[in-house]
């Protein structure tokens, strides 16, 4: 399953700049800075734009973030499960790599986010 940050960090790892992400996305940084931080999620819209660039199935995005949407709800086991079956495995590998790596970073990096 991607999670919003995966799907941002992958793109601001080929474009180089969580701003780029951003224009790709067409939405303001100060909107990404938000969702990076404050646990947002992308629309269906921006979620697709981030799959189209990243060149990810539609389909594993669209139920990454209707799972990551549910998070509170009761079908959240189900969504996420469903969703992990349609996201590539080279790309669930990467995402639990990073959230990996962010877990032993100290809590006080600052990683320039914008």
């Amino acid at each position: 399953m991607l999670y919003t940050n995966d799907i941002l960090d992958m793109m601001k790892e080929r474009l180089g700049s969580y701003y780029k992400a951003a224009q790709v996305l067409d939405i303001h940084p100060n909107r990404v800075n938000q969702m990076r931080r404050h646990g947002g999620i992308m629309t269906d819209e921006q979620g697709l734009k981030a799959a189209e660039f990243l060149g990810v199935p539609a389909e594993s995005v669209i139920l990454s973030l209707t799972a990551e949407r549910s998070t509170n709800s009761p079908a959240f086991d189900l969504l996420r499960e469903i969703a992990e079956q349609h996201t590539p495995k080279i790309y669930a590998a990467a995402s639990a790599v990073v959230v990996g790596i962010l877990a032993n970073l100290p809590s006080s990096a600052n990683f320039g986010l914008i």
